[in-house]
């Protein structure tokens, strides 16, 4: 609905309620209401919004749109889109050299080797940093280290490719993590390769 993807894009760009309404000269008790779903911005603001946060009418108001991309020139804060169908070939290494869409994180600073996919569950993904909405782009960062409640796309061996919770370091080495999608328990050097860390999500359109 609009006023939850209002809410969600502010969250995404890390703005206050203040911070969208002084964009209108307006209290954050009025922006609020829009996330509230009390009362709806009229078309010219609904133009204004899009535009401050990164989206578009199209996908305010339907939940549609194009993924807001940009090319390899501005690859220092860009990273390589990679699809999830992609991921499930992965074999210890990923081959970006062809991606066709690039996408720029906008609170991280990305590692030369971080990239984008989208979150393939059907509901909210609970995270430290703030729930992750179904089908939100998340940014992967293979040279983050694990930690306690952090988010970690594995490998599971041939085309498995799940995301993990990361639950308590083990002695010598290593740590355990809870597969989201089964529940089960798995070993970061036992079990699975650990691809990278989620270092932050956004929402945008559908590819």
């Amino acid at each position: 609905m609009l006023n939850e993807r209002l809410k969600n894009l502010r969250l995404a760009k890390g703005l206050t309620l203040q911070q969208v309404g002084d964009v209108f000269g307006i209290s954050a008790a009025s922006v609020a209401s829009w996330e509230k779903g009390k009362n709806q911005p009229d078309s010219r603001k609904l133009s204004k919004i899009a535009e401050v946060l990164g989206s578009s009418v199209e996908f305010l108001l339907n939940g549609l749109g194009d993924l807001q991309t940009t090319r390899v020139e501005n690859i220092e804060s860009a990273v390589p889109f990679l699809p999830w169908s992609i991921l499930l070939s992965y074999d210890n290494t990923l081959n970006v050299s062809n991606a066709a869409e690039w996408v720029s994180p906008l609170h991280t600073k990305p590692s030369k080797s971080s990239f984008a996919t989208r979150y393939p569950g059907s509901n909210e993904l609970s995270w430290t940093q703030g729930p992750i909405p179904a089908g939100a782009i998340i940014f992967i960062d293979p040279e983050k280290g694990l930690h306690a409640d952090s988010i970690a796309l594995v490998s599971l061996g041939k085309n498995q490719i799940e995301l993990a919770r990361v639950q308590l370091p083990s002695k010598p080495s290593g740590h355990y993590l809870k597969l989201i999608a089964s529940g089960d328990s798995v070993h970061s050097q036992k079990d699975v390769k650990v691809i990278g860390n989620i270092v932050e999500w956004r929402i945008t359109g559908k590819l």
